[in-house]
């Protein structure tokens, strides 16, 4: 039996404090009792920014609203197939309230993932931990340089990938250099025991290289944000099955680091992320500067190796 399907358009609203506002669901509408982000169905004809403005009007009286994309969501409910696209609003006029008697209220980042939201929502929750940017940490530095560099990341838009590195004797080091300066980064997973070193060292991620993903058949033991590369279709699907939280699609555009790879281009690279139940990173031949055409394309983050760094 075919169920209803509906496509729907939800905002990321931040605050000047950075805080996120969200409005809860009536109990007698679909998935009830959730916090939401605010939204709603897009009508016939109707532009995904044009339907989150008035929408927006219409349940927070914000007016004047601009948005952008920030991740896009297909969802199967027992009784309701849903498309749900997330927009990053960066500009409106008003103060967000709930104009149809709604509970409206703002979350800190931190908040979010100890509240109860439809279970579509919940790799936006995921995304929103995520800086977006992600620098990963060149084989061909010295360990002074490395350290002295990952003082010199913006927190709030960079994490690091620390894949040269994560079986490195200096580990330790790095590690507490990285939570020293608050900077959210992962470890590559070679075997079994670095998800419990990864745990150990307080890492914010854990990376599934492709040959290490083949092998597995559930989801490593660790606390944090587990993710994976991908590089085509089996890789997501093997990706989503295993519930993993974040996938680095590469290469988007021809690498140094990969000079004989064919990159997959944008339309294909959107064609794998686009929809997938978590966040994705663009990876390969790119810069920060990438992040907004990397967000059309279903990225919700960039990531790469010397562009990254300053």
């Amino acid at each position: 039996m075919t169920t209803p399907a509906i496509i729907v358009v939800a905002a990321i609203i931040r605050g000047k404090d950075g805080r996120i506002c969200l409005g809860k669901r009536p109990d007698d509408k679909h998935q009830g009792g959730h916090w939401e982000f605010p939204g709603g169905k897009v009508e016939p004809g109707e532009s995904l920014a044009a339907a989150l403005a008035r929408e927006l009007h219409e349940e927070l009286a914000m007016e004047q609203s601009e948005s952008a994309p920030f991740m896009t969501i297909v969802h199967q409910y027992s009784d309701l197939h849903v498309t749900l696209h997330f927009r990053e609003v960066f500009a409106w006029q008003g103060e967000p309230h709930g104009r149809e008697g709604q509970p409206v209220a703002w979350f800190e980042n931190s908040e979010l993932p100890g509240l109860s939201f439809p279970a579509a929502n919940r790799p936006v929750v995921t995304a929103l931990t995520l800086p977006p940017s992600l620098a990963i940490a060149p084989p061909d530095q010295s360990l002074t340089s490395l350290l002295q560099a990952i003082g010199e990341l913006d927190a709030t838009q960079t994490g690091i990938y620390l894949r040269h590195w994560s079986q490195h004797e200096a580990l330790p080091e790095i590690a507490s250099c990285c939570r020293y300066h608050g900077i959210r980064f992962w470890l590559r997973m070679v075997s079994e025991e670095d998800a419990a070193i990864a745990q150990q060292e307080g890492a914010f991620g854990l990376h599934l290289p492709a040959a290490v993903l083949a092998g597995c058949d559930q989801r490593p033991d660790f606390a944090g944000v587990v993710s994976a590369a991908c590089h085509d279709r089996a890789e997501m699907e093997k990706i989503v099955s295993l519930s993993l939280d974040m996938a680095m699609v590469s290469p988007v555009e021809k690498t140094p680091s990969h000079p004989g790879a064919s990159p997959l281009g944008w339309p294909q690279a959107a064609a794998l992320m686009i929809g997938q139940p978590l966040a994705c990173f663009a990876l390969g031949g790119l810069t920060p500067d990438h992040l907004p055409l990397a967000r059309e394309h279903g990225a919700v983050g960039v990531a790469g190796i010397r562009a990254f760094w300053s």
